[in-house]
């Protein structure tokens, strides 16, 4: 067996991974979204939704197909077969979690110091007991969100200043100076649909979800609901910014997500800026969100 076609077996793995990796992400978003069974899974606001181009969520959306999860419909695409919580849902969102677990744990010891700035894939793949191929999501993700960084050779670099407790409070800074000043912009307007989107979401999160929640799902939660926000001044560079932060801000929410309580106080916060808003009482709403960013109930949360 030539050197290729012994690589062969190993690609195809990888390339199974990756799809039921998709196809768990796409479940995932449609659980957070409320979708039901019947639902279509539009391409592009799935794309725009988790970052991605359409070529992987089209992969995602074949692995859903062939798990039975969706289904393609003419002139419709795909839709979902399934409810994204039942149980036939669960092994499609069994990989996000094991991921999610994984980040949690890698975050966690970053924070506490209990691995070293420098690191080899080797020894992540021991400590974490991982594949080469989930190790690499999860280094392509860490590095996407700027805290590792690819060394010269075999190894990663952890940055030392994403950890800190300057650089977790130069974050809550500059959050407090651009969302309330993004509503205060001329202009800035949230059409009806988008605050009825976000009031929805927001809603089953208070009324319960947030205990089936994983704190990645919550933080994502969290972000979206702000990035949507500020994308109100049709100003691309407010939300560039917003979206830079949090993609840092992510490491520090992994320390502090324990309080429920004090996380559904924080989205009954954003259930009463929606209403501000829906409003057009810009200013006012601009004052609830410096408040609501300056609160210490749970750091990274907001």
């Amino acid at each position: 067996m030539s050197a290729t076609d012994s690589s062969r077996p190993r690609s195809d793995k990888n390339g199974s991974e990756r799809a039921e990796q998709l196809a768990g992400l796409i479940m995932a978003l449609a659980r957070r979204e409320g979708m039901k069974a019947g639902d279509r899974l539009v391409e592009q606001r799935l794309a725009d939704a988790l970052d991605l181009s359409r070529a992987p969520i089209r992969l995602g959306l074949k692995a859903l197909e062939a798990a039975g999860l969706a289904r393609g419909e003419p002139h419709r695409g795909f839709v979902l077969a399934k409810n994204p919580t039942s149980g036939a849902a669960q092994p499609a969102l069994a990989a996000v979690r094991r991921g999610e677990q994984v980040y949690t744990a890698i975050a966690g010891d970053v924070l506490a110091s209990r691995l070293p700035a420098d690191v080899t894939e080797a020894e992540l793949l021991r400590r974490y007991d991982l594949s080469r191929a989930e190790l690499q999501r999860l280094l392509d993700r860490i590095a996407a969100e700027g805290w590792i960084a690819r060394l010269p050779g075999y190894g990663w670099r952890f940055a030392e200043t994403v950890s800190s407790p300057e650089a977790q409070a130069q974050a809550k800074a500059f959050r407090a100076v651009i969302e309330p000043a993004a509503i205060a912009q001329p202009g800035f307007a949230l059409p009806q649909e988008v605050i009825t989107r976000l009031r929805e979401r927001q809603q089953r999160v208070f009324d319960g979800e947030i205990e089936k929640m994983t704190i990645g799902e919550i933080f994502h939660s969290g972000c979206e609901f702000h990035e949507e926000i500020i994308r109100g001044t049709g100003n691309p560079f407010f939300l560039e910014a917003l979206k830079r932060v949090n993609s840092i801000r992510r490491l520090f929410a992994y320390r502090s997500f324990a309080d429920r309580d004090g996380m559904r106080r924080h989205v009954r916060e954003h259930l009463r800026l929606l209403d501000v808003l829906e409003a057009r009482r810009y200013s006012e709403a601009a004052d609830l969100m410096a408040r609501h960013l300056q609160r210490p109930l749970v750091a990274g949360v907001s």
